[in-house]
């Protein structure tokens, strides 16, 4: 038995009786992402909210600082990649830069007044988020075996979610307490950072395992950018990013300004669109998790994305449905928030789950360093553009989701040659890597 059997070692098959805490590397892996996700749902979720309507920001350029962390979120997973594959730094240091820098974030978006200071943290904010994703998901993969790393990562989706709902519904709640001041909420974002680095100094170990065969950090990303199906498959990846990235930061600033009856009331209020998004969009995502993804496990993972293609186009007609129809707006947008989770939770684990079996072991960190770059690319494509389509009039505004319900069509296709070029892979190098 080797060092990473010895990992993995013990726990029992089933994914569901590995829920009885047998894992505790999965579980300290989840706890970590629930706190480093209490501090995302905070940045992405209020930065539009709080910059537009309270500081006096245009949408538009309040998107596109957004979308420039993808810039240096680029520069982070690239990054984030080498340090995690790296032998004298590893999983566990990358994850202690990433806190460190999201705490600095927090602090600049604290005391943040124009648009260049904006555009600073929104840069930096990249770094961190490239830095935590590449290590995180390689160290998943370190600590589970192939047959269930689908289910492995829909754990790490829930507890995705339900840090999101705590930072979202948390900072609606300490909005109203401290009369809608945003420096407090960033500070509080601050201190999330802060310990979740104590967190994984004193209580994660470093999954990283020595190799009989250790490459070179720079010969790691070649490889990676060689695969030809790695290549194709983060063409798809690109899609479901970005309409990852337009829920994120869009829906909510669409909810609020254009369609005031989804509050129930007169007018729509941050804190009412904040729980709406947090039940309907994070709830439904974190309590239906773990039953998708045991029920779609068995269907081949590439159908399983085609399907969240189709509920993407569902969600968008949707979202278009909740600004136009002039009756039961409120309804609109609850279906239209529960149809995009759907689509999230089935993509997010059986998408993670495919870039590991691309991955050989000694180069999970570079190929999570490469497919990760669809998420910079998402995150600059969709604020930025979200940003414009609600800086139009309201007709323009709802017509933008049609776009988006159109897009998933070339989705569809992109998968499809994937499958097809991942198959004759597989045929030409049968053997598969744990």
């Amino acid at each position: 038995m080797n060092s990473e059997d010895a990992l993995i070692a013990g726990t029992p098959t089933p994914f569901l009786s590995r829920l009885n805490l047998s894992n505790q590397q999965v579980w300290l892996q989840a706890l970590g992402r629930s706190l480093c996700q209490i501090s995302a749902g905070l940045v992405y979720f209020y930065i539009p909210l709080v910059f537009v309507n309270q500081v006096g920001l245009s949408a538009t350029s309040v998107g596109f600082s957004v979308g420039l962390s993808s810039l240096t979120g680029i520069a982070g997973h690239i990054l984030g990649g080498v340090l995690a594959d790296s032998p004298r730094f590893g999983r566990k240091t990358t994850l202690i830069f990433s806190g460190g820098v999201g705490a600095l974030v927090a602090l600049t978006l604290a005391f943040t007044q124009t648009l260049p200071l904006l555009m600073i943290a929104s840069l930096l904010l990249g770094l961190s988020v490239g830095f935590y994703w590449t290590a995180a998901d390689a160290s998943v993969m370190d600590v589970t075996v192939p047959e269930e790393r689908s289910q492995a990562f829909a754990l790490m989706s829930v507890a995705e979610n339900l840090g999101n709902g705590i930072g979202i519904l948390g900072g609606g709640i300490l909005l109203t307490l401290v009369h809608q001041s945003h420096q407090a909420l960033f500070i509080a974002c601050g201190l999330i950072d802060l310990a979740f680095v104590l967190m994984v100094q004193f209580t994660m170990p470093e999954t990283r395992q020595s190799h009989a065969v250790e490459h070179h950090a720079t010969t790691g990303l070649l490889i990676a950018l060689k695969d030809k199906s790695l290549l194709i498959f983060i063409l798809a990846n690109v899609l479901f990013t970005t309409y990852i990235a337009l829920v994120n930061s869009t829906i909510p600033l669409y909810f609020t300004n254009f369609v005031p009856a989804i509050s129930g009331g007169a007018g729509a209020t941050v804190g009412s669109t904040a729980n709406l998004f947090t039940w309907c969009y994070i709830g439904v995502g974190a309590v239906l998790q773990l039953p998708i993804a045991q029920l779609f496990k068995g269907l081949p993972k590439v159908r399983v994305l085609m399907l969240a293609l189709i509920l993407w186009a569902a969600g968008f007609a949707l979202a278009w449905a909740t600004g136009t129809v002039p009756s039961a707006q409120f309804v609109w947008g609850v279906v239209t928030l529960c149809v995009m989770s759907l689509a999230t939770i089935m993509y997010k684990p059986f998408a993670a789950a495919i870039v590991a079996e691309l991955a050989p072991a000694s180069l999970r960190g570079a190929y999570v360093a490469i497919s990760s770059q669809c998420w910079a690319i998402g995150y600059f494509i969709g604020p930025t553009l979200g940003g414009w389509g609600m800086d139009q009039p309201a007709n323009v505004a709802a017509e933008f989701w049609l776009g988006g319900a159109i897009t998933t069509m070339l989705g569809v296709l992109v998968l499809m040659v994937f499958n097809r070029v991942h198959e004759a892979a597989i045929a030409q190098a049968p053997s598969s890597n744990p």
